[in-house]
């Protein structure tokens, strides 16, 4: 029996834990192991993961170190074993293409960006567990919604490995959380929970 799933939101102190789970997470997609999950907060036009890894590395320990990075790590007997990049949308410096999903700018729901789980500990519940922590989150945080950007489980993938393919979280999943299809983006659609009465 696997010890219990622990999520919790992303402290200063956890610098640590984050880089090794980042460090150990993309042996099957190496090629994005240098992001760090700095994309949506980078505000640079070009961002390349493998070139600038490093780059990546220490920017993100320093922000994480100073508060300025939210989101949620899972823990299991005392490991990072997944982390979900979830954050008010105001929070967030380049929401880049995700920015079409934007109705009102005044809005401030929380945005579930991307999930980080490491091949191992992949349908283990994982990402279960920290979508219900997303969800619990931007309850703390006043959210009004939380919204995600899962892809269209219908449209074939290419090349892409299946992490890649699903690093938004799956459709399913957020179904079976009580999200709702908001709108239709042509590969993927915006999925929204109503947080309102709580």
């Amino acid at each position: 029996m696997q010890p219990e799933l622990i999520v919790r939101e992303l402290q200063p102190d956890d610098v640590a834990d984050y880089l090794a789970l980042f460090d150990s997470a993309f042996d099957d997609n190496p090629g994005w192991g240098g992001c760090y999950c700095a994309f949506y907060d980078d505000t640079r036009a070009t961002f390349d993961p493998e070139a600038d890894a490093g780059l990546h590395r220490a920017e993100r320990a320093q922000r994480i170190r100073a508060g300025q990075v939210h989101g949620l790590l899972a823990y299991r007997g005392g490991q990072a074993v997944g982390w979900c990049n979830v954050a008010p949308r105001s929070r967030l410096a380049n929401l880049r293409d995700y920015a079409r999903a934007i109705e009102d700018p005044a809005d401030d729901p929380a945005l579930v960006m991307c999930f980080v789980i490491p091949p191992p500990q992949r349908g283990t519940g994982v990402a279960r567990a920290l979508v219900r922590g997303a969800l619990d989150a931007a309850r703390r945080w006043g959210s009004p919604w939380v919204e995600a950007y899962p892809r269209n489980p219908d449209l074939p993938t290419g090349d892409l490995p299946a992490s890649a393919a699903s690093y938004k979280g799956p459709l399913p999943l957020y179904l079976s959380e009580g999200f709702r299809i908001a709108r239709d983006l042509g590969v993927g659609y915006v999925v929204r929970h109503d947080l309102a009465g709580g």
